[in-house]
């Protein structure tokens, strides 16, 4: 089936309003800020034509790598200074503190840019909205002026009514919030009313907050993560699962975590039991259309549920770590997933800490062995590639995403990291950020110092997200201790792109688990990428699926999965420099 198409200048409207794909104009919109026009027909369509192929060339600045933007969000997430004073409860717990450093990005007030949020410690949480060329301005939000210990947070639309919620974790205070938009730019905590706050009597200790759609009910999930000891394996830290309760009433939720099998607290490390989670996941891994849990956990506690059953035959999740063959890494800390070998199904990135002289055996007490890079076999089984990909060591590693950052058709893999706990002489104070090019053969060479891609501060959560609209994707990494830095991304030359924004009727609104599977030309291979992968260590984003096409300009063919109904579309010869907003079919 060809759909029928509105082409609004970088903005291609498809597929959406009835099962035919044929589209209601008064639906299209395009953001002022970023419209370009060619010349329109007689059908209302748009003719792309060697004008505006040229003129979107020109956007392109010649290829010089990345370019820092300096003092685009200013201000320190926490303002103390090492050490770090305590405000938990418990010694351990309190190294905690050292992993601080949210961010979730989304467009909050709808005009198609994406705006920034930033957590702090013992300051209100900053929203900055996106006014173009990199022009933030920071919005008063009265529901944020509520000072708290802040850490990971995620933006989605947990009640299907069209703009985004915020959930954010907290450290050294007692519950999760969850903040609902009921109103443009007007938010409201509800964690404890909607069933997220997690009262567990002791201090919370968060890190990564992520959604999906687990039960595939057409709501978001919740799946949490914390890192701190407990007194006895019966008390409940932030690590978890949250499902939405869905009709019945949209955007509260119950934890399931129980349930389902997936308590963490029984894991013993450092000497006393704890639950040591750093990054969550809700990603199908299988290709059954079900979302896996998978929870990225330090001292060797990583752990992979396979997602067993339909939602009409009641849910349950089946431990596969071990016969998966993942979990191997000693600190996992942060986690990435996508196809860098284009075979059609993701695989699983993981930071941890490489230490070449703990590995020649003198002491020291965290992990030795680096990353791991488990490349997926299919049938559920993944085969460990850390070393013939040349991704082991990025010394204290962090935040972790795979993106096309050269728009070449390929994954690569940014990773953050350092930390200030150990000696000075470990070096990993100053760990360079590390940007692995994929060669296209099954390795990767770190570019980043040669694309200038320079940062050997304490680095945490990393976002490929593109924040001026030129279809390329930016970088935004945060710090403990220091400011968020920015880059802007050069390096792509005149290659071109294609983003696919899903957005769902039956499905949930903000499509996350949608496939979109892309062949720029007929007989190519064709690229996969999930809708709402867009979850790492501390930092989140809405994860619309981004390809580059290299020099393509048209796109054979795009074919659309929905996680809910299991409806396929399919277009063809797409234009590419556009965002391709498809609609779910409405159920007859």
């Amino acid at each position: 089936m060809r759909a029928h198409c509105l082409h609004l200048g970088w903005l291609l409207v498809l597929g959406c309003s009835s099962p035919t794909g044929e589209v209601d104009l008064a639906d299209a919109s395009v953001p002022d800020a970023r419209t370009r026009d060619g010349g329109a027909s007689n059908d209302g369509t748009v003719d792309v034509g060697a004008d505006a192929a040229a003129e979107a060339d020109a956007w392109f600045d010649p290829p010089r790598g990345f370019t820092a933007m300096p003092m685009v969000f200013p201000e320190p997430q926490w303002a103390e200074r090492y050490p770090v004073p305590c405000y938990l409860d418990n010694v351990v717990a309190c190294a905690a503190l050292r992993f601080a450093g949210g961010v979730a990005v989304g467009d909050v007030d709808g005009d198609g840019l994406p705006d920034v949020l930033f957590t702090h410690f013992d300051a209100p949480n900053a929203l900055y909205l996106n006014r173009g060329d990199f022009v933030f301005e920071r919005q008063h939000v009265p529901a944020f002026e509520d000072a708290r210990l802040s850490n990971g947070a995620a933006f989605a639309d947990i009640d299907n009514d069209g703009d985004l919620d915020l959930v954010v974790g907290v450290m050294g205070d007692a519950q999760t919030q969850l903040f609902v938009q009921h109103a443009p730019l007007h938010f409201v905590e509800e964690g404890e009313a909607r069933g997220v706050a997690l009262p567990t009597g002791d201090l919370h200790a968060s890190m990564s907050q992520c959604f999906g759609d687990y039960d595939l009910d057409g709501f978001l999930d919740l799946t949490t993560s914390a890192w701190r000891p407990v007194s006895d394996t019966d008390q409940r830290t932030g690590n978890g699962l949250f499902r939405n309760l869905g009709a019945m009433a949209p955007g509260s939720f119950s934890d399931v975590t129980d349930a389902l099998g997936l308590r963490a607290e029984n894991t013993r490390a450092l000497g006393v039991p704890g639950a040591w989670g750093f990054t969550p996941a809700l990603v199908d891994l299988d290709g059954d259309g079900r979302p896996e849990f998978v929870q990225t956990a330090d001292f060797e506690t990583s752990r992979l549920f396979w997602n067993e059953a339909a939602p009409e035959d009641g849910m349950a999740f089946l431990d596969g770590t071990s016969e998966a063959g993942v979990g191997t890494e000693e600190n996992g800390m942060g986690a990435a997933f996508g196809d860098y070998d284009n075979d059609g199904d993701l695989d699983y990135f993981v930071t941890a800490i490489f230490d070449d002289d703990c590995r020649r055996g003198e002491d020291c007490y965290w992990g030795r062995s680096g990353n791991r890079l488990f490349r997926n076999e299919g049938g559920r089984r993944f085969v460990d590639v850390t070393d013939a990909a040349g991704v082991r060591d990025a010394g204290w590693g962090w935040g972790a995403r795979f993106f096309d950052f050269d728009l070449d058709g390929d994954l690569d893999l940014v990773a953050t990291n350092g930390i200030r706990h150990t000696t000075p002489d470990t070096g990993y104070e100053t760990d360079p950020i590390k940007l692995w090019r994929n060669e296209g053969d099954g390795t990767f060479v770190d570019v980043a110092a040669e694309l200038g891609l320079v940062d050997d501060g304490v680095g945490r959560a990393v976002v490929p997200v593109d924040l001026d609209g030129d279809g390329d994707l930016d970088l935004v990494v945060t710090h403990t201790l220091d400011p968020p830095l920015v880059w802007r991304n050069d390096a792509a030359e005149i290659r071109s792109w294609l983003v696919v924004d899903p957005r769902g009727t039956s499905s949930n609104r903000d499509g996350y688990g949608a496939e979109v599977r892309v062949w720029p030309t007929a007989d190519a291979t064709p690229m996969v990428r999930l809708a709402g992968n867009g979850c790492g260590f501390l930092g989140n984003d809405p994860g619309r699926p981004h390809f580059g096409l290299g020099t393509h300009e048209t796109v054979a063919r795009v074919e659309v999965r929905w996680p809910r109904s299991g409806q396929i579309q399919n277009f063809f010869d797409v234009p590419a420099r556009t965002v391709l907003r498809v609609n779910e079919p409405v159920d007859e």
